[in-house]
Order: structure tokens, then C-alpha cells, then sequence
């Protein structure tokens, strides 16, 4: 019977580890396409917006208020597509090769199991010493330094080199989607009603109706994760830590004691280490390819 437990059990394994490969295969292959889908989506907001809805409100967009709006519009599409391309594109940050040896490594490692430890610094995997927090992404395949979690829509990992973009990326989207947003219920609703624009276009209307409704929809959705990575930043932690020390906060109340994350030394110098020093005010929300600090 223990034989045959062990045997199902060993299949069942089996069968999760080779679900567990596909679906990682699935979500690395089909990264490149949610990224045309999202530019696909950006641009045709854009279009909208340069060619609806901003004209309903100024006019000529060579206007002095025209070109208010204009210059405004475009400082945010910069940063929308230089965040998203850096966030692409910048590798999220590897560990250098460890001075350790593999056997010092491979023994701690059997330590911290013994001991119920986590995070191990050995990675099974790469067979390699992992820094402190570093972790494993089965879909890119290696180890990520300070890695947050594996995007799809960036077809990358957000991790220490790249997470700083990555935040960016979903603050000038929020900022992009709500001005158009604002900008856009009264011409979709004139629209809607006809009262304005008798003669527009079916075309029109529904251009006009779908870009409202996906500005609005998007910017509801960013809220949350720009909320969320705020709180991460400003705390000290990435979204897997984040489980990590709640767990370790649960059991140290059990205990009697308070767990506290050593990474954690406080908003001001958190907000700092994970954008670098300032010299002016709002530096950190400019472009920028300066590696972190």
C-alpha cells in the first residue's frame, strides 16, 4: 500500500509538473501578442482622441488652448511608450556568479529545508547561489533579482532593474486614461444624443463611445494595481514578499512577538531606494535610463 501511495503520488506530480510546463509555455508564447494587443489598444485611443475628442473641446488644435491640450497629450504618450518599452526591453536584473561554493551552497540549502526555512539562497533549478530576494520565474526560466512577478503584457519579468518603469508605465497610463475620460462624456453623450452632431456618423459615434468606455474601464483596472505597487513601494516589499510577511506576521502574533520586514525602513527612504535620489521635486516621475539605485 505505502508503495503504491507513493507511486500515485509521484504520478500525480508528474502529471501537475507537465500541466505546470504547458501553461508556462502558453503564457511565454503569447507575451508578444497581449504587447500588440495593449499598442493596439493605446493607439486607437490616441487616434480618438487627436482626432475626436480634442477637436469638439478646442476647436483648431493649433489654438492657443489647442495647443495647451496637444502638448499635454503628447508628454503622457512619451512616457506611456518610453515606460512600456523600457519595462520591455531593459532586462528585470540577473545575480552575478557567486564567489560561494556550490557545496556550501547546496548544504545551506538543506539547512533552511530542515529547518522550515524560505527562500532558500540555493536555486534547484540553475543550481546556483540566488541573493536575498531573488526568486526563480518558471516562465522566463532564471533567477530575478527583487523579482515582483512574470507580466504578460510586458512579455518580461518586473524585477529590480525594469519594476521602477513598470510603475511609471501604470502612472502616466492613469493619468492618460482619466484625462481622456474627463475629456470625453460630453462629446460621447452629445453624440449619443444627437443633439450636437445630428449628421455624425455611425463610425463616429461608436469610435468616440468605445474609446470612453475603454479609457474608463482601463483607468478603473490601473487604479487598483497602481494603488497596490504604491503600497509595495512605499513599504518596502515586492508582491511575493508581500505573502511572504503575512504569513510571518500571522505566526509571530500566534507567538506573542511582531514580525517586522528588514527591507522596510521607512516611506520617505523606501520611495528613495526604489527611485534614487532626487535633486528636484517630481524627478523621479521624468524619463530616465538610470539603472536603480
Amino acid at each position: 500500500p505505502a508503495a503504491r501511495t507513493q507511486t500515485t503520488t509521484a504520478g500525480r506530480m508528474g502529471c501537475f509538473g507537465v500541466v505546470k510546463s504547458c501553461m508556462d509555455l502558453l503564457i511565454r508564447m503569447v507575451g508578444p501578442l497581449f504587447v500588440c494587443i495593449a499598442l493596439t489598444i493605446i493607439g486607437s485611443v490616441i487616434y480618438v482622441h487627436f482626432s475626436e475628442i480634442l477637436p469638439y473641446h478646442v476647436g483648431s488644435l493649433t489654438s492657443p488652448v489647442g495647443s495647451i491640450h496637444v502638448l499635454w497629450s503628447l508628454f503622457i504618450i512619451f512616457n506611456i511608450g518610453y515606460n512600456y518599452s523600457m519595462t520591455i526591453f531593459t532586462p528585470p536584473g540577473s545575480p552575478p556568479p557567486s564567489e560561494v561554493p556550490l557545496e556550501e551552497i547546496q548544504e545551506a540549502h538543506s539547512n533552511d529545508v530542515r529547518k522550515g526555512g524560505n527562500f532558500s539562497r540555493y536555486c534547484k533549478t540553475c543550481k546556483a547561489h540566488k541573493p536575498p530576494r531573488t526568486h526563480h520565474c518558471h516562465i522566463c526560466k532564471a533567477c530575478v533579482l527583487r523579482m515582483d512577478h512574470h507580466c504578460p503584457w510586458m512579455a518580461n519579468c518586473v524585477g529590480f532593474q525594469n519594476h521602477r518603469f513598470f510603475y511609471l508605465f501604470l502612472l502616466y497610463v492613469w493619468i492618460g486614461t482619466l484625462y481622456v475620460a474627463i475629456l470625453g462624456v460630453e462629446p460621447v453623450w452629445e453624440s449619443e444624443s444627437r443633439s450636437r452632431h445630428p449628421s455624425s456618423s455611425p463610425a463616429d459615434r461608436l469610435s468616440l463611445l468605445m474609446a470612453f468606455v475603454l479609457s474608463l474601464s482601463v483607468w478603473l483596472a490601473i487604479s487598483l494595481m497602481l494603488a497596490w505597487h504604491t503600497y509595495l513601494v512605499v513599504s518596502g516589499q515586492t508582491t511575493i514578499e508581500f505573502y511572504y510577511n503575512t504569513t510571518q506576521s500571522r505566526l509571530a502574533h500566534n507567538k506573542g512577538t511582531v514580525y517586522h520586514n528588514p527591507y522596510n525602513l521607512g516611506r520617505a527612504r523606501n520611495w528613495q531606494n526604489f527611485f534614487g535620489a532626487s535633486r528636484y521635486y517630481l524627478q523621479w516621475a521624468l524619463p530616465s535610463s538610470r539603472l536603480p539605485p
